[in-house]
């Protein structure tokens, strides 16, 4: 794991580390009232979380809905300002490394060109009044990139990559169909030669062939531009065919992180144990032998969430005791590579969880 300096010190980054995110805080404010809105709470919707994302690999972000996986991605991006934590990016080995939270002027220009985001709700992510060459070039034209004679053949170049052709250039999102919208925000994201590209859910919206071609198109283009990916998504069949590293979220906590292979068969969190047996696998004598967990009772607020470990108000662990009240699990590196943040880490035996 790569070990960071000290605050005041320069910031340092394992070259075969893209992204390293330590000690990751977001907080949002509750504000009650019609005329004079005063903050009455807080809903921490990150809390204090730490990865790393390998160069060149995929690194997905899994959970429920509400669990902190999209704030996470955009304290990544600057989007959102989070209120602890560091986030350091290096685009490649020989260059610099970039504080996210502290960068500004010339190293946040610099910054925004490495790091770009595919969304996901395609339609929703264009602008329906400009054409398709207009959204793949903005990006072109906001940072002052060739002149309209080099960026339309730029434009060109990145709908062949993604599988469109050039008479597509002249229409608008309204005329494409999902998969289509899809590949106009990737090549958007391709149009400034990122390093780094984070995905929010980019296939969630698409029907189920849609997202096998989509998927498949991510794959070839990160093996031939040599990209990073940032994964957010749920559908855990998606994560399995597209991860290298996996981490959990519950409530804005990661709770499990490691190598795909790792987590998928030898899940050792309670949690991911029961998101893993949740989900449908295509196989009838597998699913008849596989182990199903069914979570009781509700998830807890993130404004009010339990004490120690939030996930003892759901855990089906026997042992759940008030050590799970009253301190909070850290991640804990049970093998190689894979961290669990549990006082009771479960053998996973012979029960059948994902296939």
């Amino acid at each position: 794991m790569t070990t960071l300096q000290s605050p005041t010190a320069e910031p340092s980054l394992d070259p075969d580390i893209a992204l390293s995110v330590r000690g990751l805080v977001k907080r949002f404010p509750v504000k009650e009232g019609s005329f004079v809105r005063r903050t009455v709470g807080w809903v921490e919707a990150v809390s204090g979380i730490d990865f790393d994302v390998r160069r060149g690999t995929t690194m997905s972000l899994v959970g429920e809905s509400g669990c902190g996986k999209s704030t996470t991605a955009r304290c990544v991006l600057g989007l959102v300002a989070p209120d602890a934590g560091s986030i350091l990016f290096r685009a490649s080995p020989d260059d610099e490394v970039v504080d996210v939270r502290t960068a500004n002027g010339s190293d946040l220009r610099t910054f925004r060109r490495q790091a770009q985001i595919v969304f996901q709700d395609p339609f929703a992510s264009l602008n329906p009044r400009m054409t398709v060459e207009q959204i793949v070039a903005e990006p072109l034209v906001v940072h002052r990139i060739g002149n309209r004679s080099s960026r339309s053949e730029r434009v060109r170049e990145l709908l062949e990559l993604v599988g469109l052709t050039p008479r597509h250039a002249a229409r608008r999102p309204a005329q494409l169909s999902g998969g289509q919208q899809q590949r106009v925000g990737i090549a958007r994201a391709l149009a400034l030669d990122p390093s780094l590209v984070v995905l929010d859910e980019p296939v969630s919206a698409l029907d189920v062939s849609v997202q096998a071609q989509i998927l498949n198109l991510l794959s070839d283009l990160q093996e031939r531009l040599g990209l990073t990916y940032l994964f957010i998504a749920h559908d855990l069949s998606v994560v399995h065919h597209v991860s290298d590293d996996v981490a959990v979220m519950y409530l804005g906590r990661i709770v499990e992180q490691g190598p795909r292979d790792t987590v998928f068969t030898r899940p050792r969190h309670p949690y991911t144990q029961a998101l893993l047996s949740a989900a449908p696998v295509p196989d009838p004598e597998t699913e008849r032998v596989r182990t199903r967990i069914i979570l009781e009772g509700d998830l807890p607020s993130p404004s009010n969430p339990p004490s120690g470990c939030r996930f003892r108000t759901r855990c089906p662990v026997p042992d759940a005791e008030q050590l799970c009240a009253s301190e909070v699990p850290t991640l804990r590196e049970l093998e190689p590579g894979h961290r669990v943040a549990c006082h009771h880490p479960q053998e996973v035996g012979d029960s059948v969880f994902f296939a």
